[in-house]
């Protein structure tokens, strides 16, 4: 049985198309069974209220300077704690006596002339914090963030 050259050209154009499909779905095959590459997406953190403890204000008399005229000064100061949680607060206002006669021990120790300056105003700040901003028990350490005066009145 001869072969033509056509029946050979068409028994080779089969081929190669069977050939082109088996290699075609077996790289197919081959992609669907690799690991996907997914970027993971870092969960964003849930933004938090601040949370703020509001201190009843403060009236105390100062030290007299020796070259003041004034025999008696007083100063008149409230503020406003920031804090990081609610723990935080739930354990400064356990505590609250104790933190009040913290602050009222240092602003009283403070100086009429330097508390009229806003530097003096700062320093007084970054004291308060760093007064308040201490382990109360031995589970519960407080961190004071900020330290805002709401009045603050010298007479």
């Amino acid at each position: 049985m001869p072969t033509t050259k056509k029946k050979v050209s068409i028994l080779i154009i089969i081929l190669s198309l069977i050939t082109l499909l088996a290699s075609g779905a077996a790289v197919y095959f081959w992609y669907q069974k690799q690991p996907t590459h997914t970027v993971a997406v870092p969960e964003a953190q849930p933004i938090s209220a601040p949370v703020f403890i509001t201190l009843k204000p403060f009236t105390t008399s100062l030290p007299i300077d020796e070259d003041s005229v004034d025999l008696n000064k007083v100063l008149y100061i409230g503020m406003v704690l920031r804090i990081a949680d609610e723990d935080q607060k739930t354990v400064l206002l356990e505590y609250l006596p104790e933190v009040r006669s913290d602050v009222l021990l240092l602003v009283s120790k403070q100086n009429v002339n330097k508390l009229k300056t806003e530097s003096g105003k700062l320093e007084l700040q970054e004291q308060v914090k760093a007064t308040l901003s201490r382990q109360y028990d031995s589970q519960h350490l407080v961190k004071i963030d900020e330290v805002l005066f709401t009045d603050f009145i010298i007479r």
